[in-house]
């Protein structure tokens, strides 16, 4: 088990990781601006007897559900305190309005650990300068009972990072962090499953690769046939595979009582037409023709999917192979535009 605490900046934070860095028990502070990748923080917050407190890392709460069991706690301070404070320690180099913004944001996402997480502790900045208020953290994040003698020896120690040293590193690694910021809000929207709805006794709902293969292979074996492959898995299951663990891939399937009827499986992935685009590429599709119309649900059910995940522009083919030349017709319906033609050259 391990601890996040997650604050505004300027909220006694350094002095509170110091604090609660006790016996076997190490807190870290701001620890996710050395992390490069998801497997970092997993490593990081894996340890035993490890603990931090984030100043930055709140916009990511829902990451916490892949790290096991981790106890939660929140610092507040009003923003308007976090900027001043801000302000008076680096004159110049914090614009009021975007500091106020970003400050905002990020207090907006306390509010939602706060309500949606189970059993977190919230504390406001003045308590941590009580020993009641410190005594609550201790004992909601540390195994040991509170050591009233540590407290009083910290507590009119003035512990501080340098934040010149801080902004000067966050601007260095800025691409590094934004990558690993995007990569993170990618694999919570894949994590974000949408509600089955009712078709004719049909479910429709997102699902893992390895469940759909697993259950689809009389399904993929006469999408095979009809498509004039081998039959069985005859495509690159692995590749689908990494995809889907880095929550690039979406697999929308139909059922009914169990059975897999259709499938949809599109790749999700940062767009070559600007950078903050996201397109959604659909490849396998295919269901069984004894259920008329299942099709184009499937397909609606798949592009809603993609638009919760923030996809903005869909990529869908038609006239390729088996009874592709139809879906023109429905891709139309559904407003979609030509997007010029695909060829393919055997190299």
């Amino acid at each position: 088990m391990t601890f996040i605490i997650f604050a505004l900046p300027r909220s006694r934070t350094a002095w509170t990781a110091r604090f609660l860095t006790y016996g076997d028990w190490q807190c870290g502070h701001d620890e996710i601006k050395h992390c490069r990748s998801l497997d970092d923080i997993a490593s990081w917050i894996g340890q035993p007897c490890t603990g931090t407190v984030e100043t930055a890392a709140a916009p990511f709460w829902r990451m916490l559900g892949r790290f096991g069991d981790v106890r939660v706690a929140t610092v507040r301070r009003p923003v308007a305190d976090v900027v001043a404070s801000l302000q008076a320690v680096a004159p110049g180099a914090f614009d009021t309005d975007v500091t106020t913004a970003a400050m905002m944001r990020i207090d907006r996402k306390l509010d939602q650990i706060e309500r949606r997480l189970p059993d977190v502790l919230s504390v406001r900045f003045e308590d941590l300068a009580t020993e009641d208020g410190c005594r609550r953290l201790w004992q909601h994040c540390l195994p040991y009972p509170f050591d009233a003698r540590w407290h009083a020896m910290l507590d009119g120690v003035n512990i501080q990072d340098n934040l010149g040293l801080t902004i000067r590193y966050y601007h260095a690694h800025a691409p590094q962090l934004k990558k690993l910021a995007g990569l993170a809000a990618h694999r919570i929207r894949a994590d974000m499953r949408p509600t089955e709805r009712e078709f004719d006794g049909m479910t429709f709902h997102v699902e893992p690769f390895a469940d759909f293969v697993r259950d689809a292979e009389t399904l993929i074996t006469d999408h095979a046939a009809l498509v004039g492959r081998k039959a069985g898995l005859d495509f690159n299951v692995p590749l689908f595979q990494g995809l889907d663990d880095i929550g690039a891939l979406q697999v929308m399937t139909a059922r009914s009582n169990g059975r897999c009827f259709g499938y949809l499986v599109s790749i999700v992935a940062p767009s070559l037409d600007g950078p903050d685009i996201r397109e959604g590429h659909h490849t396998m599709f295919y269901t069984a023709p004894e259920v008329r119309g299942l099709g184009v649900r499937l397909l609606m059910r798949a592009n809603d999917a993609l638009r919760e995940r923030g996809v903005q522009q869909i990529i869908m083919r038609a006239g390729v192979v088996g009874s592709g030349p139809t879906l023109g017709a429905v891709y139309r319906r559904l407003g979609a535009t030509e997007f010029g033609q695909l060829y393919r050259l055997e190299a």
